[in-house]
């Protein structure tokens, strides 16, 4: 098969340069209309695509010193913040805090579709998307996992965050 359009860097159609791989900033929907995932806003022309996609509220799992979260962002979100760890801390979130991070979900899915993100939301904000697909709708462990990898392929949740997930499917504290 042979590609109808192939630019490189100097072609590209628009005369801009295109964004740097760090630079590009995609919401994933897990529940259309609902629940997105993706990387932390970290300037307003993010802000304007989450307005774009119709995201109305904003859960960030991560310190404001790992993603700055721009200024504008508690004037056009409703947003809350839980800081989960990551693999950088030397632990894993515990089960108290999942819950926590569902129930902070919860809340501000009353605003409207939720956009979950965390740095680069490869851990954190997938294993809350995956809880929420696993509590809320029913799926199995299993089920979340190759659903979220299908439509965020930056899914990349620890084996240790992937047992407090079966835990939770189980209705355990594993800690």
């Amino acid at each position: 098969m042979i590609p109808l359009f192939r630019f490189r860097r100097s072609q590209n159609p628009s005369g801009s340069r295109p964004e740097s791989r760090q630079s590009r900033f995609r919401v994933n929907w897990v529940l259309v209309n609902d629940l997105a995932i993706g990387p932390a806003p970290l300037f307003d022309r993010h802000l304007d695509h989450l307005e774009e996609q119709g995201i109305k509220a904003v859960l960030s799992l991560c310190g404001e010193a790992e993603a700055p979260l721009p200024a504008g962002l508690s004037l056009r979100f409703e947003w809350d913040r839980l800081v989960l760890p990551d693999h950088r801390a030397g632990r894993l979130p515990r089960h108290a805090e999942l819950i926590e991070a569902l129930q902070r979900l919860e809340i501000l899915r009353a605003a409207g579709p939720v956009y979950v993100h965390c740095v680069a939301a490869r851990e954190r904000s997938p294993l809350v998307c995956l809880a929420w697909m696993v509590s809320r709708q029913g799926q199995s462990p299993q089920q979340a996992l190759d659903y979220l990898m299908a439509v965020h392929p930056g899914t990349n949740p620890l084996s240790g965050q992937l047992a407090l997930l079966d835990a939770l499917a189980r209705g355990n504290d594993p800690q």
